[in-house]
């Protein structure tokens, strides 16, 4: 091959390569054109070859194409195994080609010389010759750009076989579907109980019985080739016309519509058709199904005389009237109800809910009625239900609803009817506000307190737990009224009513049962009768001091102040009267101790309360005399050994001897003294705290000091904390702070940042008491807390009791899943220590380790156990 014949060779092969798109031809035609202009004497190739694995190893590959060789060309689209040097590697000739050439196969032709040319992604050509054609020029160099070309032709020869040969088998999947649609359709036409019918562009080609019966023909014959408008009646063909036209031309048309049909007889009946027109290989088809409407017409004619007659019994009744489905949804009323609804047809109505309606604050109340009578199958007669007008306002509705049975016994919905009886409802309001409420301050009146009286000695007889009635006379309100005026004294009264209701809010009854009096009702105060008594006048005082404020009465300042008679009662005796007459005693009673005072009627309770007021003014000098000592209790790790201690507070008073705090800490939590005392333990603990850093047994001791919640919602209650720290030197890592589940109720976003402003100087939270609140989980996983609190309710039963042993496994494992560690206090037995042990508690508080101790002792516990 001379120089200046190279360009043409390469034009060549590069046209014939880019005018192929099909693979078979593209490779034969290359081959052809390589043979032509290398002067080789045949040549095949191969593509998607396996790995080589040595030169001498075997390798199967497929002919995918070649020219020049029968035998060779025999072996197109075959696999044969030839040597692996023989296809794979770089453009080469072999020195001994006939170990290679013989492996082919080939009985007529004896080639001695080949070339190989290698393609993309793992293909090859190979040339064959009797003798080596002699040439110039490196052949593989030459031809490289074609090869290349070469290459990326296959890969688009190949995709657009693959794209032909899957149109291909589409084609022949939708020509077998459309065979079988055929023959299905030929079948469904027979048997269809309805009209089908076959046309093209308005001209009939088929139709089954049911059809021709339908149209009163006795053959097809006499309808195929006709235009399908003559089995229209006249009035309706122009429509029909026009349907089929915009059909034909490809415009959207209505499938489905209801028209006049014409039957050979010339009588008219009425019917529907659904029509799809489709394209298929002999042309458009429309195929048309027909039912007859003639006694759906005449059954829906009777219905329609039905309801208007109906509709005029409806109408003319003097009551609202409704009916609905199963699932509550509206299927008509009469004008009255559409009137009451704000709208202007009845007709309006149809499809809605109740909480489509004005009134749909009330709609699961009535769906609930619905569902009742439904269920029931029985009617629900003469109840009085709310419902809100369209404008807003609030009446009530007189109901009766009956079920809707079809039939087959099942309920369809529900019948209803109402009257308005507002009214009704306002005039006996208003006679009841007068027989039970006094007409001034709007209060209860006499009769109601003796009503309401019943029902708390009732109530208390069952639950066991206090009542009090409070008796309360305004202080010289005569010398006021005769000074002031009638009206002025009016004004007082409905401003002390009013205080009186803002004590108490809606825990209590308030009443004037007339005059200068009122009552105040106290009910559910607790089991024990010194605690109620106390709590009754903890309200009793505060209603003192509320009264004794000033009354602004427009321009004139009026100042009273009241006396107050308690009487504590449980139980039905002895009756309202008494009860009445005990308390107004005991108002003046108070009245005799000086006026704007509290007496109680009992002189038990009355001493009781006297000596919990010593009690009160002993605890706030027990601080400041040092009466107020720091205790100490182990808190242990599963093997027993002492990692912290519970700071507890004991008072020690100089003639009560040692005070139980469950007698004190209540007291000092309702008299504010509790902060005061909370921050003298803290300081306490700290001062502690630092102490023991310095000693070896005890520098690792962590001490947990209880806050309450008074003290924690201060609003300097961080800086409290923080201020402690710097002042005694304690390491804030050692601090644990326990808090009740009613800290975290009182104010939960103020908790978070609190707890989270204490966490940055390192001080550590357990919860306290846990389970025996009401704490939401939501919150709980929210609070940075590193300690959960096992209460010693649930403790105290674990080995006996399956309901507490259920819960504190629960709250062990929730403690799991929330990465918190978990302490049991009030352990007192081994059996309850293996119990918890067990379930993957390890730290454990109570008896069972040590009793809360003085500091001293605690010490020498210590040194003890390290021993």
């Amino acid at each position: 091959m001379q120089h200046q014949q190279i360009l043409p060779v390469l034009y060549d092969l590069s046209v014939t390569i880019g005018s192929e798109i099909r693979l078979k031809q593209l490779l034969t035609r290359t081959l052809q054109r390589l043979l032509y202009h290398t002067s080789f004497s045949a040549g095949f190739v191969c593509l998607d070859m396996p790995a080589c694995e040595g030169a001498q190893a075997p390798l199967a590959v497929c002919i995918s194409a070649a020219v020049g060789d029968f035998e060779l060309i025999a072996q197109i689209g075959n696999s044969i195994t030839v040597p692996c040097a023989l296809v794979y590697g770089c453009a080469s000739q072999e020195l001994e080609p006939m170990p290679f050439l013989a492996a082919l196969g080939l009985t007529r032709s004896h080639y001695q010389a080949f070339y190989r040319l290698p393609l993309e992604h793992n293909g090859a050509i190979v040339l064959l010759a009797m003798t080596q054609p002699e040439t110039n020029f490196d052949l593989a160099q030459v031809l490289t750009p074609v090869l290349t070309q070469l290459s990326k032709a296959i890969v688009l020869c190949r995709a657009h076989d693959a794209q032909l040969a899957a149109a291909a088998a589409q084609q022949e999947i939708l020509q077998q579907s459309l065979a079988q649609v055929e023959g299905e359709f030929q079948v469904l036409m027979a048997i269809s109980p309805m009209g089908v019918g076959l046309s093209s562009d308005g001209i009939i080609m088929d139709a089954n019985d049911a059809f021709l019966q339908l149209f009163g023909y006795a053959r097809i014959e006499d309808l195929r080739g006709q235009v399908l408008t003559n089995c229209i009646a006249p009035q309706q063909r122009d429509k029909i016309w026009q349907h089929m036209t915009s059909r034909a031309q490809g415009l959207t048309t209505q499938d489905t519509y209801e028209t006049v049909g014409l039957r050979q007889d010339g009588t008219q009946f009425p019917f529907m058709v659904s029509s799809r027109r489709l394209q298929t290989p002999q042309g458009p088809r429309t195929f048309s199904y027909f039912v007859d409407l003639t006694e759906q017409k005449r059954a829906e004619e009777q219905l329609r005389a039905v309801n208007r007659m109906m509709r005029l019994v409806l109408e003319t009744a003097p009551l609202r009237i409704f009916w609905k489905d199963k699932d509550s949804r509206y299927l008509g009323c009469n004008r009255a109800f559409a009137h009451d609804a704000g709208l202007n047809e009845p007709d309006e109505l149809v499809g809605k809910l109740d909480s489509d309606m004005g009134w749909h604050e009330q709609a699961e109340l009535y769906r609930a009625d619905d569902q009742l009578v439904m269920t029931s199958k029985t009617p629900r007669l003469n109840f009085e239900e709310p419902q809100t007008t369209p404008e807003g306002q609030q009446i009530w509705l007189r109901t009766s609803k009956v079920p809707l049975i079809g039939t087959d016994g099942q309920e369809m919905g529900v019948l209803g009817i109402y009257d308005d009886i507002t009214a009704q409802k306002q005039a006996q309001a208003q006679i009841e506000k007068l027989a039970y409420f006094d007409t001034l301050t709007g209060l209860p009146n006499r009769q109601q307190v003796i009503n309401g009286l019943h029902q708390a000695m009732e109530t208390s007889e069952h639950s066991q737990r206090w009542c009090a009635l409070l008796f309360l006379d305004l202080d010289d309100f005569k010398s006021l009224n005769d000074a002031k005026g009638l009206h002025l004294g009016d004004k007082l009264l409905i401003e002390v009513g009013a205080r009186l209701k803002d004590c108490v809010r809606d825990h209590a009854m308030v009443a004037r049962p007339g005059g200068d009096e009122f009552i105040v009702l106290l009910e559910g105060l607790g089991a024990d009768v010194d605690d109620a008594a106390a709590q009754a006048e903890l309200v009793a005082e505060k209603i003192r001091h509320v009264v004794n404020q000033k009354f602004e009465l427009g321009k004139v300042v009026v100042h009273t102040t009241p006396s107050i008679g308690v009487v504590m009662f449980r139980g039905l005796e002895p009756g309202s009267d008494s009860l009445l007459k005990h308390a107004d005693a005991a108002m003046y009673q108070a009245k005799k101790a000086g006026r704007n005072s509290i007496s109680f009627f009992d002189p038990q309770v009355q001493t009781a309360l006297e000596a919990r007021l010593g009690l009160v003014e002993d605890l706030a000098r027990a601080q400041e005399q040092g009466q107020l000592l720091l205790y100490f209790q182990k808190q242990v790790n599963a093997q027993g050994r002492t990692m912290g201690a519970e700071v507890l507070i004991r008072w020690q008073h100089p003639q009560r001897g040692l005070v139980s705090p469950a007698q004190f800490i209540p007291l000092a939590e309702e008299t504010g003294i509790i902060m005061a005392m909370g921050l003298w333990v803290l300081q306490g603990a700290c001062r502690q705290l630092k102490s023991w850093q310095a000693r070896p047994i005890t520098c690792d001791l962590t001490l947990s000091v209880n806050v309450s919640a008074k003290q924690f919602h201060q609003d300097d209650f961080v800086e409290q904390v923080r201020r402690t720290l710097v002042e005694t030197g304690a390491k804030p890592s050692h601090l644990k702070l326990e808090l009740t589940e009613s800290i975290v109720l009182k104010n939960v976003e103020d908790t978070i940042a609190k707890m989270r402003e204490l966490k940055l100087l390192g001080i550590s939270f357990s919860m306290d008491d846990f389970g025996t609140g009401y704490s939401s989980l939501q919150y709980l996983k929210r609070l940075p807390l590193d300690q959960i609190k096992i209460d010693q309710g649930f403790v105290r039963d674990i080995t006996t009791d399956a309901n507490d042993a259920a819960i504190v496994q629960t709250i062990i494992a929730m403690t799991e899943a929330l990465g918190l560690n978990v302490i049991a206090e009030g352990v007192e037995t081994d059996a309850q220590r293996t119990f918890l042990e067990q379930r993957g508690c390890h730290s454990f508080q109570g008896y069972f380790f040590g009793r809360p101790v003085p500091l001293a002792q605690f010490e020498a516990d210590l040194c003890q156990d390290k021993t």
